[in-house]
């Protein structure tokens, strides 16, 4: 029987995120037992990988592990996880629970006669959020919109959702946190409706962000970065004619 959602969790030494998260992954399958969770232990080096063999849920074949030996970035461990995906549906979200992987499937199951009938993308919208938050997401928002002559709204924001042919457009993704920006990016130029769906935020249960959140050095840094790449998209984008 083919899964009716194929959800990528990329892990990358999120030690004391790994129970938390199978206790999430169990109330997903005993909403819909035909999903797919896929985790993709990207590169740990702490104990992530033992803890995920060592759960039931993996032991019973209930989720699909994918090992990276060597961390490349975000990006590449969804990628890698993608490429095993079975269902005619994926999407990601994060390991560390910020945002409840349950949206997943709310959003998917909400929104499937939309993914059934036409090219869309389902993406989410994160509310109640600190301001300087709110403050960087618009501003990098405005930014992005600008330079791609299309509008695009909190571009990081998980999940995201859509039919597997929509692999066929992805070309040379970047490996890092960009990847969110490239998918939603080659989404428009496709003439991909964005549907947004509303998503609660919460706090990290354990440890640190990997791609730039927590302190204002660590948003300016990513900032700064995301601006680089979005010219050098830019770019590609022309170049490639998506």
């Amino acid at each position: 029987m083919e899964k009716s959602l194929s959800i990528i969790i990329p892990c990358y030494n999120e030690q004391n995120c790994i129970l938390p998260l199978f206790k999430k992954i169990e109330q997903l399958i005993s909403l819909d037992n035909n999903l797919e969770i896929i985790i993709v232990d990207n590169g740990s080096v702490d104990d992530s990988s033992f803890i995920i063999k060592d759960h039931i849920l993996y032991k019973q074949n209930k989720i699909k592990l994918v090992t990276i030996k060597e961390n490349i970035g975000y990006g590449h461990g969804i990628m890698e996880g993608l490429k095993t995906s079975t269902s005619n549906y994926v999407s990601w979200c994060h390991s560390d629970l910020e945002i409840d992987p349950l949206f997943n499937l709310s959003a998917f199951k909400n929104n499937k006669v939309n993914l059934d009938n036409e090219k869309c993308m389902i993406k989410g919208n994160r509310i109640a959020r600190p301001i300087l938050d709110i403050l960087f997401t618009f501003i990098m928002s405005i930014f992005a919109s600008l330079v791609f002559k299309t509008r695009l709204r909190d571009v990081n924001a998980q999940p995201k959702i859509f039919k597997k042919e929509f692999l066929q457009l992805i070309k040379a993704p970047p490996v890092d946190f960009s990847f969110d920006l490239y998918a939603l990016v080659v989404a428009k130029y496709n003439n991909y409706k964005i549907i947004n769906y509303p998503v609660l935020v919460k706090k990290r249960i354990a440890g640190i962000a990997k791609g730039g959140g927590g302190s204002i050095f660590s948003k300016i840094k990513l900032a700064i970065k995301t601006i680089k790449y979005i010219f050098k998209l830019r770019k590609t984008i022309k170049r490639t004619s998506y």
